[in-house]
């Protein structure tokens, strides 16, 4: 052992030497230089429409996190859908199908007078905003709309020309129950219909939301949510109408809120407003880039970084299913905890978008208190399959999803990772996993004669039923317990908590029962479970993805992931597009990219569920997670972050020959920048934000150098992995041979621009 310490020092020693040897630059070396024109950029990813959207499926969306429309063409108009994200029911119960329900609220039309609409319209991304012009039988009308970046309100510009003159006119919803089957209960009884009045000089439509007995909100107070709208002419013979949405309850501050909104935003100067809302927008997108060969799938990636400011911030509710693009009559009026919400959340932190994700454990602490009570109190937390937006969801304490709320934790401690923030840690993510822990510990973890902590029966998502009970060591809720008491246990150390519970969550770490595992089939569904028919989940693989507990990094591990994977891909009848983009990340996990990439295809292509024209997504209803599922599937191709490893390029497909990326997130808060030309890695920048350990694969061929403001010890740890001594607040430019052009700029896509919007034949 002591020669071989030796023989590693005069190694280390010798390479030191050499570095030093090197022509390093002095104080202030040359970093690499982004060269983007981003407006000329993402315009290759605007939505186009050679024809108006007919539907909500192929409709121009926008948004701000909070209020929004989807638009499109009907018969004699344009349609303007405005949604809420908050406006939620609040009668007793806690149901999201008849009485917490997300409610419809009403949309604007502007009716064309003239016959024969002929029009087309662009969603231009880099300025969030969507232009447009119709011809009619009378004329012509030319629009664009926008929802305000930071302002609750949506501009709709109209110009026209010949006899047509349309003027908006509103039209409210019933406020109702949207669940099929539920609207004739006598506790999904309608509310009073809107109201329409004019205050301040602004129209409003109020829709009261009364407490009494016959609407089942007894004892909680009156609500109120109010759409208020103001139209201005200017001088050059446009209008502009000024729109927004507020909602109020407990309260009836909701019609004051809206037509201030208007106001507001109509007394600022009008080049004010949008450069405010420009200005937003522009500094989003340059937190990072990425840009890969497949125009269809750059342009899908840059629609979903769209889509995610759109409909979430951090100062802004939760997204649910629907975001702010409502659609009356959906199935799914609320929130779901066993897969959609964690799903949705997964592109934040790679992207670099992390402050955006903190709506989401912004809103776990909030809505603590429900959480608790979820669990029957006392400290404990815990979520149910799926709720409304205050939390609201009672917890089975046998035979239930037990890791729910664990399992969107873990999508925190990603955003933890991300950024080394040790205040998240502290004082939002590990009071919820220490009160989850507890939760697991009273109602589903024992102690039994075999020395061993079992689970007591519990289910995996959606793969109870007749036949089928739920199983004890169901391996979704011992996947995340196991990475969640892992994680207790990194955080008390780290931040020298001390907390007493430790010594119980190590010892049911040390002594949790193994994962079930068929000797030819894999991974189980539980105890005396095997995976036996087809399901859409692969709750049972969590601990290969998304919690990289078994990797390729361990040969064994390998096998029974292969293994695995091979049994549950043999099951896909029942696959929705999440389930062939969980397979994707999986197989970027070996360095399958082609792989991955027809998985990719398979999810944006399903024969039954396919990703919409304008990159939504249905299952019978919107459901929002599957696409944004699809931009953290694109990610994995091009990098990832597991064992300490940051893995630059791990599964490019043979067809993308060049790619390039600048400032995604790996794990330990780095912020990591890479080019790839002819096949190759040309260079990988790591910058350092916390100062955690280095390593890294690049894919770099031959000698590594390195390239930064002093000398760099690398140290190669076989297998590919180098590590780097990267301090804190440092970037180093890795490569071989001549020092490379350090220039990163967008790569040429091998298929045609704009693919989103109105789709031909053709071009599917």
């Amino acid at each position: 052992m002591a020669s071989q310490k030796t023989a590693v020092r005069a190694m280390r020693l010798s390479l030191l030497v050499l570095l030093w040897a090197l022509p390093f630059p002095a104080l202030g070396a040359d970093d690499i230089q982004l060269q983007v024109d981003w407006a000329n950029f993402l315009s290759r990813s605007d939505l186009v429409w050679t024809r108006m959207p007919t539907g909500w499926g192929d409709g121009a969306f926008l948004g701000n996190g909070i209020v929004g429309t989807i638009f499109w063409q009907i018969d004699d108009g344009l349609y303007f859908e405005i949604s809420r994200t908050d406006a939620y029911d609040h009668r007793n119960g806690t149901s999201i199908y008849t009485s917490r329900y997300r409610m419809p609220n009403g949309n604007f039309t502007l009716d064309y007078h003239g016959g024969n609409p002929n029009g087309a319209m662009r969603l231009d991304l880099w300025n969030a905003e969507a232009r447009g012009a119709v011809t009619t039988d009378s004329g012509k009308i030319s629009f664009r709309a926008l929802t305000h970046a930071v302002d609750e309100v949506i501009l709709l510009e109209v110009t026209t020309e010949g006899d047509e003159k349309p003027n908006p006119s509103w039209h409210p919803d019933i406020c109702q129950t949207s669940r099929r089957g539920e609207a004739g209960r006598e506790t999904t009884r309608p509310y009073p219909p809107q109201t329409q009045h004019t205050i301040d000089g602004v129209s409003v439509s109020v829709q009261a939301m009364p407490e009494s007995r016959e609407y089942n909100t007894q004892d909680g107070g009156q609500g109120q949510y109010a759409t208020a709208w103001k139209i201005v002419a200017t001088d050059t013979g446009q209008y502009r109408v000024y729109i927004s949405e507020a909602h109020s309850y407990p309260g009836t501050t909701a019609m004051q809120q809206a037509v201030d909104n208007v106001n507001r935003a109509a007394a600022k100067g009008f080049d004010a407003f949008i450069n405010a809302h420009r200005h937003w927008w522009h500094d989003y997108y340059r937190k990072s880039f990425l840009s890969i060969p497949n125009s269809r799938l750059e342009s899908f990636y840059w629609i979903q970084m769209y889509k995610m400011a759109a409909a979430t911030r951090a100062d802004r509710p939760i997204m649910d299913l629907a975001g702010p693009w409502y659609m009356r009559g959906t199935q799914w009026p609320g929130i779901w905890w066993n897969l959609n919400t964690q799903c949705a959340y997964a592109p934040f932190y790679v992207s670099n978008h992390n402050d955006l994700a903190n709506s989401l454990i912004d809103w776990m602490v909030k809505y603590k208190d429900n959480l608790e009570a979820n669990a029957n109190g006392d400290g404990r937390y815990a979520i149910g399959r799926s709720c409304p937006i205050t939390l609201e969801r009672r917890c089975d304490t046998s035979g239930y999803e037990v890791g729910n709320l664990g399992y969107a934790l873990h999508n925190v401690w990603q955003q933890y990772r991300s950024t080394m923030d040790d205040t998240l840690l502290r004082d939002k993510l590990y009071p919820l996993m220490r009160g989850h822990f507890r939760f697991y510990l009273e109602y589903y973890v024992e102690k039994r004669t075999d020395g061993k902590y079992h689970l007591k029966p519990s289910s995996s998502p959606e793969y109870t039923r007749e036949g089928y009970p739920a199983p004890e060591d169901c391996n979704y809720n011992l996947a995340i317990l196991k990475w969640m008491m892992t994680a207790l246990v990194y955080a008390d150390e780290r931040l020298e908590l001390d907390d007493p519970i430790i010594v119980q969550v190590k010892d049911v770490l040390a002594n949790l029962a193994a994962y079930p595992v068929d000797p030819n089939e894999g991974f189980m569904v539980g105890a005396g479970q095997k995976f036996a028919y087809s399901h859409r989940h692969w709750s049972h693989l969590f601990m290969i993805y998304p919690f990289y507990e078994y990797t390729y990094d361990d040969p064994e591990q390998g096998a029974l992931i292969d293994k695995s994977l091979k049994h549950w891909l043999s099951y896909s009848q029942a696959y929705r597009g999440y389930s062939w983009l969980a397979a994707a990340s999986m197989a970027a996990m070996k360095g399958q990219g082609d792989t991955a990439l027809n998985y990719l295809f398979r999810s944006l292509d399903h024969e039954r569920y396919p990703v919409l024209a304008n990159t939504l997504y249905l299952e019978s209803s919107p459901v929002i997670e599957t696409p944004l599922l699809a931009a953290r599937s694109i990610q994995d191709l091009i990098l990832t972050s597991y064992n300490g490893i940051i893995r630059v390029f791990p599964a490019l497909p043979a067809t993308w020959q060049d790619a390039a990326f600048d400032d995604l997130r790996a794990d330990g808060a780095f912020l990591v920048s890479a080019v790839g030309q002819h096949g190759a890695t040309s260079f990988v920048r790591i910058e350092s934000l916390a100062g955690e350990l280095c390593k890294v694969t690049t894919g770099i061929e031959g000698a590594l150098k390195a390239h930064g403001n002093r000398a760099f010890d690398l140290t190669d740890l076989g297998n590919g992995v180098v590590q780097v001594d990267l301090h804190q607040n440092e970037w180093v430019v890795l490569h071989s041979g001549a020092r490379p052009d350090l220039n990163l700029t967008p790569v040429p896509v091998l298929d045609h621009a704009n693919y989103w919007g109105t789709i031909s034949a053709t071009q599917r």
